[in-house]
């Protein structure tokens, strides 16, 4: 399986204790599917692709505790560190007609409200206050916080987002 195949799950932060259990912050809506997994894809910066068994799984306030079949130590853990955990796209949970994942977003075609096309989107990446929409234009690169306030509807068998821009949102960029 290609790294471009596998849908990140989570970042794994540091080791916890000295058994090989780490930390992880979950980057799916639905972090409980973390306890139906017996198995999870470990891939490094330099793109190495591991396939690991999950021994347990404890929730936390703000993270996960995942202990790994065969990671017994806190030095086998700390080498997990920044590595992300990812899994196969059909082993995500299924969706309503209405919802969509937000690495599906990216490509979508986004115009204001008033049909002027903005562009695609490259990418999301998170914020403490609002997720944002990376869009692309040319050369030019448009920010978007993907809130209500911005966000007037999604079109996800059309592939568009309309927004509704404020005076200087598209100019400020």
């Amino acid at each position: 399986m290609e790294v471009e195949d596998l849908i990140s799950i989570g970042i794994i932060k540091k080791a916890i204790g000295n058994n090989g259990s780490v930390s992880i912050i979950p980057d799916t809506d639905f972090p409980e599917h973390y306890k139906e997994l017996s198995d999870i894809f470990i891939v490094f910066s330099d793109n190495t692709v591991r396939l690991k068994h999950i021994e347990s799984c404890i929730f936390m306030k703000n993270s996960i505790s995942i202990k790994f079949k065969n990671i017994n130590t806190r030095a086998e853990a700390m080498n997990l560190k920044n590595a992300r955990l990812m899994i196969a796209e059909n082993e995500l949970h299924a969706l309503k007609d209405d919802e969509i994942y937000y690495f599906q977003l990216e490509g979508f075609l986004v115009i204001t409200k008033d049909n002027e096309i903005i562009g695609k989107i490259d990418s999301i990446f998170p914020t403490n206050a609002y997720d944002i929409l990376v869009v692309k234009n040319g050369n030019k690169e448009i920010l978007i916080p993907f809130c209500d306030q911005f966000i007037q509807k999604i079109l996800k068998h059309d592939k568009k987002i309309i927004i509704n821009p404020i005076e200087g949102l598209l100019d400020a960029n």
